[in-house]
């Protein structure tokens, strides 16, 4: 088995395979950490948050991480992902045409798309 360090090339092929992650902040607490869907949308990672936690971060301006990956633990290899930036609004079709809607698997009553840059992206592999 090898343990491999992806480039930004492979961490964003392994990004598109994939549409659940976790996304994590913090405010001087403990992390909060929730799953989310997600879409890879040029240099960016958007997703749909209701409100609370998740959002005042955003809109604070605060460091957001989504992570993913992938892991079969019958051939013990896998590979995961970390994605980290200062997100930010993405607003709606009218603000932003052409921007992807991230898929949600929950039933929330009201959603708001936030896009997270790749200023930080760092992902490993490994494989035999």
């Amino acid at each position: 088995m090898t343990l491999e360090v992806l480039d930004q090339r492979a961490c964003r092929q392994l990004l598109d395979q994939v549409s659940v992650a976790w996304l994590a902040h913090c405010a001087g607490g403990p992390v909060h950490l929730v799953p989310v869907n997600f879409v890879v949308h040029g240099d960016e990672v958007v997703v749909r948050s209701d409100y609370g936690r998740s959002l005042t971060a955003v809109v604070e301006g605060r460091l957001i991480t989504l992570a993913a990956g992938h892991f079969d633990e019958e051939t013990r290899t896998g590979w995961s992902v970390t994605v980290t930036g200062r997100a930010h609004l993405l607003g709606d079709e009218l603000v932003n045409p052409g921007a992807p809607a991230a898929d949600v698997w929950a039933d929330l009553a009201s959603t708001v798309p936030v896009a997270v840059p790749m200023t930080e992206v760092t992902g490993r592999r490994v494989r035999r």
